[in-house]
């Protein structure tokens, strides 16, 4: 479809993914752009164009979210529970946000007869790893309660497809990194600690591969998937265009901060914060290699990631630099 015109719908538009969406369906020169979030985490610093409409309000606000769904042609659908910590604490929250709040989201939509609707979906939904890079129809086994409920959104998303014919697709992000990130996962840890002077932190051996997104290529996925009809009721992984091992992360973090940093070593049981950092916890069923099979969505809707980790990496650090107040940052390097 054309999104030229369209009225456009973020839920989570102030957040990191979201507010990168907003800025590129206004230069796709949609018609109008709505931002809808409860901004429990989302700033509206991200949001600099004067001709957004902002909604405050929640998915799980079902009257709400019908309101503002109101002659809307397109829904990109990234509010969330994002921290796996919180749904390992409080799965109903997890559960409820997630979960209601997204089926929430389905039946505005439906009702308000939307052209196209975007699920932000999770590589998470895979668990462990049973062989690398892994494609769509990899097994799904979650670690965690995010990653069940993300492959909840998604079933949902695909029996309103099926049974309403509602056109939705899901996108299943690697870890996607860049300027607006929130701090709190690892390469944010590692640069920040950097910044300060301090070591980066490595738990276990550090060879756990993982797959990074740069903020611009999952941006891209998403408009790919909202022009193509052929993503109509599909899944698609968005990965990056390398991946990359937990020392290759905190090396290339060292590296462009400052060389004379070594990386600490630490290895806390799951669930235990480390000696070296105490505000850090390490995950229950860590994944040993995070790598998603991307060719699909290359086929199909031509994607293709451009943005190199060491690139994309610089400039989230250079981003940080005129924003530390959002990770309270002080740099002595």
């Amino acid at each position: 479809m054309d999104i030229e015109g369209k009225t456009v719908l973020i839920t989570g538009g102030a957040g990191f993914i979201g507010s990168h969406l907003v800025d590129r369906y206004i230069e796709e020169k949609a018609g109008e752009v709505i931002v809808y979030d409860n901004f429990a985490t989302g700033s509206e610093k991200f949001l600099k164009n004067k001709s957004v409409e902002i909604i405050k309000g929640d998915i799980l606000d079902a009257t709400r979210m019908n309101e503002a769904m109101k002659d809307v042609n397109i829904v990109s659908h990234h509010a969330a529970e994002l921290e796996v910590f919180t749904g390992i604490d409080n799965t109903i929250h997890d559960l409820r946000t997630n979960i209601e709040g997204t089926i929430n989201v389905l039946n505005a939509a439906l009702k308000n007869d939307v052209e196209k609707f975007i699920y932000a979906s999770s590589g998470g939904v895979y668990g462990q790893a049973h062989y690398t890079p892994e494609p769509e129809n990899h097994p799904l086994m979650p670690h965690w309660p995010y990653g069940v409920s993300k492959l909840a959104g998604e079933k949902y998303c695909l029996q309103y497809y099926l049974l309403y014919g509602l056109p939705t697709t899901s996108l299943r992000y690697g870890i996607v990194y860049g300027p607006r990130e929130w701090y709190g996962r690892v390469l944010t840890l590692f640069i920040k600690r950097v910044m300060e002077g301090e070591s980066p932190i490595i738990f276990g051996d550090g060879k756990q591969i993982r797959d990074y997104v740069y903020i611009n290529d999952a941006v891209d996925a998403n408009i790919l998937a909202t022009k193509s009809d052929m993503s109509n009721g599909k899944v698609y992984n968005v990965g990056g265009n390398d991946y990359f091992s937990v020392n290759d992360v905190a090396n290339t973090v060292i590296n462009l901060i400052n060389p004379s940093i070594n990386p600490i070593y630490d290895d806390p049981k799951p669930g235990e914060s480390s000696k070296y950092q105490v505000n850090r916890k390490r995950l229950p069923g860590e994944l040993k290699n995070f790598v998603l099979d991307s060719s699909l969505i290359a086929k199909e809707l031509n994607y293709s990631p451009k943005v190199k980790f060491q690139d994309g990496v610089k400039r989230e650090i250079e981003w940080l630099k005129e924003n530390l107040k959002l990770w309270n940052c002080e740099p002595r390097v």
